[in-house]
């Protein structure tokens, strides 16, 4: 079997320092409380997965091709190891911020220093 590489929208990125980070959340109805003995009376309407990226040392042109797809806001497809589904698949995801950080620029070397954001699941788990 070949190699797994996270995708952005098809294209192979820069892989990330440590791999993704991963987080759930789960959005529960308004009528969900906790009562004063501490039992919780909710009901959930669905769960989504996250993931954080975080990569150091991106040319500009790794740069460049990251930021034109996450950065406006917009679904994209991201192709992942998921641990709810225990395999790779392809999502649709969306970045609402990021930050990165200028690093070296010189004439031999120009490169960001940092780049990170969050993935968040358009559709739900």
């Amino acid at each position: 079997m070949a190699q797994e590489y996270i995708k952005l929208n098809g294209v192979v990125i820069r892989q990330p320092d440590e791999g993704l980070g991963y987080d759930f959340e789960t959005t529960y109805t308004e009528d969900s409380t906790r009562m004063l003995n501490g039992t919780l009376y909710a009901s959930a309407m669905f769960t989504v997965e996250s993931f954080s990226y975080t990569a150091s040392w991106l040319t500009r042109e790794e740069m460049r091709t990251i930021l034109q797809i996450v950065a406006r806001g917009k679904p994209f497809t991201l192709r992942y190891l998921s641990p709810y589904y225990g395999a790779w698949r392809d999502g649709r995801f969306y970045v609402g911020k990021g930050s990165l950080a200028v690093g070296r620029w010189n004439e031999e070397e120009e490169r960001y220093e940092s780049l990170s954001f969050n993935m968040i699941g358009v559709d739900p788990i």
